[in-house]
């Protein structure tokens, strides 16, 4: 059913200031009625749409289907007594709206992702047996000036009170599958038709909020180069450089405005549908990294997002 993350709802009380680190972080942002609407360079797509409020909240998600998949999902929604509910906010696109079981709203489209923009080529690595780039520099003083371009939004991590039964939901309900997990603690949902790793995950917490959104660069330069870019601005760091085990994708991750986390990732696991795929069930440290250049701050697991 669900095949796709298209863009997330997040209330802030500071537009500007959103719009500030968001633009730093290398996204272009436009005006959406009384909204901030921010997409990566290029690609015909909301990434994420700011709203004003008294506080920060994640206020929603929105994920895309097939026709078939939206009849199926109607379907299971009504199996489950789910009831669908009138646009919760002031939004300018269709789909249905819902409540998943610790009440965060969903919205689900029928929608297929915008290509990336432009040309991403993948960058030529000289690996022992592999070696490709011949007579040619991996980097040079014109390196300095590059810039972090996300490509797209890849997944979201959301907090949740109760992680075997958010993922019930999600794998039951909206048809998604667990790729990796750890023990009640943390899970990772790839959509239904494979794809990305994962596109949703959850970790526990006393209540839900939004732990981090990642973004897709390039290679490993535009990492650290965005990473950089974001500290010397005045950002908080916080996690990074590093890989996880869960998707095995490289990471650096930052503080935004209000507390919550932003990362940019690259070499991501992918998953074809159908495929025997045997999920990992271990300790949480063991599924997060195989690698980094620091420990994980004691923060790193704490939820920012004030209760309801």
């Amino acid at each position: 059913m669900i095949r796709s993350l298209l863009h997330i709802g997040m209330t802030v009380p500071d537009l500007e200031i959103g719009r500030a680190f968001y633009e730093t972080f290398g996204l272009e942002m436009r005006a959406s009625g009384n909204d901030y609407v921010f997409r990566c360079p290029g690609r015909d797509q909301d990434q994420i749409r700011l709203m004003q409020g008294s506080k920060k909240k994640l206020s929603y998600t929105a994920l895309g289907t097939n026709e078939a998949g939206m009849e199926q999902l109607l379907r299971k929604l009504r199996e489950a007594n789910v009831s669908l509910q009138p646009p919760p906010f002031d939004v300018p696109f269709g789909g249905i709206w819902f409540q998943d079981p610790h009440g965060d709203w969903l919205n689900v489209q029928v929608a297929e992702p915008a290509p990336a923009g432009g040309s991403v080529l993948p960058p030529e690595i000289n690996a022992h047996g592999r070696y490709r780039r011949i007579g040619k520099r991996a980097c040079d003083i014109s390196t300095r000036a590059k810039k972090a371009r996300p490509l797209r939004l890849g997944h979201l991590i959301k907090f949740s009170p109760d992680v075997p039964a958010s993922t019930a939901f999600y794998t039951d309900v909206l048809g998604m599958l667990v790729s990796d997990k750890s023990l009640d603690i943390l899970a990772f949902l790839r959509g239904a038709a494979g794809g990305d790793h994962h596109m949703v995950a959850f970790a526990k917490s006393t209540h839900t909020g939004l732990h981090h959104l990642s973004f897709e660069v390039a290679d490993l330069d535009e990492i650290e180069i965005g990473a950089q870019t974001m500290i010397r601005a005045g950002y908080q760091d916080s996690f990074g450089l590093g890989r996880h085990v869960g998707g095995s994708n490289y990471f650096h991750y930052l503080r935004d405005p209000w507390g919550s986390l932003i990362e940019y990732f690259w070499d991501i696991d992918v998953i074809p549908e159908g495929a025997d795929w045997e999920p990992i069930d271990a300790a949480p440290h063991e599924v997060m990294f195989v690698w980094a250049t620091t420990p994980p701050p004691d923060d790193f697991v704490l939820n920012f997002e004030a209760r309801d």
